[in-house]
């Protein structure tokens, strides 16, 4: 009887961890025909970039993007054109040359607080709202520094569109 109680309490209480702390899987990338990794994130190089159904320019656009910095998810690579989601989660193609290297973030949440420091005892740096795009600075501990038109704060990696599953950036 003492036995079965015992199991029992461990049991509970590695479902309570599990609940308290869940794993995050960190997202496996693979070298893409370029050579860089896939997935990846990038942001859009222009204010107009058009997102196709395929792989060539013959392909129908489906939408088109309006806002230069804008994060995106590479998420495949054929030649010169590389599939990508969105924050929404719509996919499409786009020319990569209409891409660049350079690390964004955008706020999705009605607002987030940017602190002073990686910690959350840290005081707010400044206010984002929704919509808002920060340069990435760094990422290192489930956190991240974002510049947002001079404004520089930290952000939970979580909380925020344009990072993989604790990526590390300098």
């Amino acid at each position: 009887m003492a036995t079965d109680r015992f199991i029992s309490m461990v049991i509970s209480l590695a479902v309570l961890v599990q609940a308290e702390f869940p794993a995050q899987a960190e997202e496996k990338t693979t070298p893409g025909e370029s050579g860089y990794p896939v997935p990846r994130y990038v942001s859009l190089a222009r204010n107009t970039v058009n997102v196709r159904t395929g792989p060539d320019g013959k392909y129908p656009i489906i939408w088109v993007f309006k806002k230069a910095g804008l994060p995106v998810k590479v998420i495949a690579e054929y030649k010169d054109w590389r599939k990508i989601v969105d924050s929404e989660g719509a996919k499409g193609w786009i020319w990569g040359p209409l891409l660049s290297s350079k690390r964004t973030g955008l706020i999705v949440a009605e607002q987030q607080a940017l602190l002073k420091g990686p910690d959350n005892n840290q005081p707010v740096a400044v206010i984002a709202e929704a919509g808002v795009i920060g340069r990435i600075r760094t990422c290192q501990y489930g956190w991240c520094e974002l510049d947002v038109n001079g404004f520089k704060g930290w952000l939970k990696q979580i909380t925020f569109w344009g990072t993989l599953d604790r990526e590390t950036l300098d």
